[in-house]
């Protein structure tokens, strides 16, 4: 057994403060059972309780009490998410935008979009930044109590990074003599930046980027290894940034121990709510999605934890919610693992993210599914057109199937949550705006909906075809500068008629519908599925009612995106169908959808095997 080491592992603002992290539990786990003592700090809850502390008194001692009080009302719910809303509207910054919203905590920068030299710069004016106090005050006193031997900084996603470079300069400075180094998924995902001239100087803030899985490489750093020896590590030599590859042998997953959390600061959630990542990637390969590349078999077989031993970290942890954060939980393993739990006579429940394949047709699969524990699934429709399915290499997602789908998961009491795509490379805007009939027929068997605008995402297959000029209906275009930024933004459409602009017209539309949806009002003051899991859909209705008649109902898009959605919608349908038309309001434009999924209907009525209009070139 190696040397113990004193080890501090921070995840810093902003994430959501509705789950937990993942990735450093693991390691604590691991570090730990090495017999390493490791002090975690989820500084993304801390600090944002901070500043909303800082700017609201008392209120805010209140309204953060409702959010983990499981009696509160919905009432109560509803008036402390406006507060938080309210509180971080008012924080006056020209250096980022805070806000706390909805489903969301946000802090963009608007001096930083991606460049290197531009992180360089907000690190030299870092306290202007909005955490920059709670670091200097709050999170520097922790670790220097702590005093440890190594400290690292996960990075998770892209909004975390500014803040994780501020805290890192702030370590480096008052803790020289600490090894430092920095994490997460983020930074799999960024590796053109480390080519960047200027990256370099960063190192001056930190001694070594693990880029990959940590399992091993944060191991043998911690017990003293060089960052010049350790697999999957990013490191500066001279004025030179040093890639080492990955590991040859990933990790096991049936090896790792139980995830260790922090129990000392909460997540937003009257009850503890973990999340559970078993399997290294998604065995599917959709072509939009890059999330997995921090795995070490990314777009390879996943690496899988066996269903017993799923069930032995849920029993170890002592949860009775899960959360299961794969990318892809299929039918046949979560019934497994409802099984193994049932052996050991742990009762759970749990979320997760599914497919819409046709096994979900039969509505006894999603009985059973709901009786071995699932209750919340999260779906990628993404399109309603087979042909963009298809390119995104999701040919097992058959459109003509959603709304069945869709009614025996809501049938069973599994809540839904699905997500849609629009602005694909080469799909007319037609098909998008078909999205509003669509959710106006099966609506009511979905809990909540998020529509994106289609980015092109570093290490997705999409970005390396694209790149190489092999993908239809979009070009690269200049020269990429925003080597930091998670979606590679420099694209133009070149089909279709297809332009920045009536995507972004038909994603204001799709906002609006996602607005007038029944649950919108409740699911933005009962926030995710650790606090929603808590109740069953019926009862989430009941209160969606009780917020209906007692509080003002959420604001529509503002009237100049409406105005601007139309006319561009009014455009694209001249344009892709021929159609004459003007639609004035939001209910214009949804009636047309709904004459085009009519005769969309009508077509296969005919017996004509395509189901839409062909595309046009």
């Amino acid at each position: 057994m190696p040397n113990q080491s004193s080890v501090f592992l921070s995840y810093p603002p902003a994430s959501s403060v509705w789950h937990l992290p993942m990735g450093i539990a693991f390691l604590a786990g691991v570090l730990e059972a090495r017999g390493h003592h490791v002090v975690q700090h989820y500084g993304y809850i801390d600090a944002v309780e901070y500043v909303l502390r800082r700017h609201g008194g008392e209120q805010a001692d209140e309204a953060l009490r409702t959010v983990r009080d499981p009696d509160a009302s919905i009432l109560r719910r509803h008036d402390a998410r406006v507060l938080f809303e309210e509180l971080s509207a008012s924080i006056s910054s020209t250096f980022e935008d805070f806000a706390v919203e909805r489903n969301n905590v946000r802090c963009d920068s608007r001096h930083f979009k991606g460049d290197v030299s531009e992180l360089r710069w907000v690190l030299e004016h870092r306290e202007e930044h909005v955490f920059h106090e709670y670091f200097a005050e709050s999170e520097m006193a922790r670790i220097r109590a702590a005093d440890p031997d190594v400290v690292g900084i996960s990075v998770g996603d892209e909004r975390q990074l500014v803040s994780a470079c501020v805290l890192a300069s702030l370590v480096r400075e008052h803790a020289p003599r600490v090894r430092l180094f920095m994490g997460g998924n983020y930074w799999a995902r960024t590796m053109d930046a480390y080519h960047d001239p200027q990256f370099a100087a960063l190192f001056d803030h930190w001694d070594a980027i693990v880029y990959a899985e940590g399992f091993r490489p944060v191991v043998e750093l911690v017990e003293g290894a060089e960052p010049a020896a350790v697999p999957g590590v990013v490191w500066r030599d001279g004025d030179t940034v040093r890639i080492n590859p990955r590991a040859l042998a990933p990790v096991d997953y049936e090896t790792l121990p139980t995830p260790v959390f922090d129990r000392g600061i909460r997540q937003w959630s009257p009850d503890f709510v973990p999340p559970l990542y078993t399997m290294s990637n998604c065995p599917m390969r959709c072509g939009f999605c890059s999330i997995a590349a921090g795995s070490d078999s990314f777009l390879h077989k996943p690496r899988v934890m066996s269903e017993r031993r799923v069930a032995e970290h849920v029993a170890a942890l002592g949860i009775e919610r899960v959360d299961f954060v794969d990318e892809y939980l299929t039918v046949p393993r979560q019934l497994r693992i409802g099984r193994e739990l049932a052996r050991i006579g742990h009762r759970a429940t749990w979320q997760c993210y599914l497919t819409a394949s046709d096994q979900l047709l039969k509505p006894e699969t999603c009985q059973v599914l709901a009786d071995a524990g699932c209750r919340a699934v999260q779906l990628g429709l993404e399109s309603l057109d087979p042909d963009t399915l298809k390119q995104e290499a999701k040919p097992w997602n058959h459109p003509g199937n959603y709304g069945r789908i869709l009614k025996n998961l809501r049938n069973a009491g599994i809540q839904v949550h699905v997500f849609i795509i629009v602005g694909v490379p080469g799909e007319p805007i037609n098909q998008s705006l078909r999205w509003l009939s669509f959710l106006e027929d099966y609506g009511e068997h979905i809990l909540t909906i998020k529509s994106g605008r289609y980015r092109l995402t570093r290490r997705a297959p999409d970005e390396r075809a694209a790149t190489l000029h092999q993908m239809s209906g979009i070009q690269v275009t200049g020269e990429d500068h925003q080597l930091l930024n998670l979606n590679r933004d420099q694209f133009r459409y070149t089909t279709n008629g297809l332009s920045r602009k009536r995507v972004e017209a038909v994603r204001d539309l799709l906002e609006e519908a996602c607005r007038r949806h029944w649950a919108y009002q409740i699911t933005s003051s009962v926030p995710w599925w650790t606090n929603r899991g808590r109740f069953t859909l019926e009862q989430l209705r009941a209160d969606a009612e009780v917020l209906r008649v007692h509080r003002p109902p959420e604001p529509s898009i503002p009237a100049s995106h409406l105005k601007r959605g139309l006319s561009k919608i009014t455009s694209a349908l001249r344009d892709e169908l021929g159609l004459r038309t003007a639609p004035a309001t939001y209910e214009d434009a949804r009636d047309i959808a709904t004459r085009l999924r009519a005769e969309d209907d009508s077509t296969v009525a005919d017996g004509i095997d395509r189901p839409y209009p062909a595309r046009r070139s």
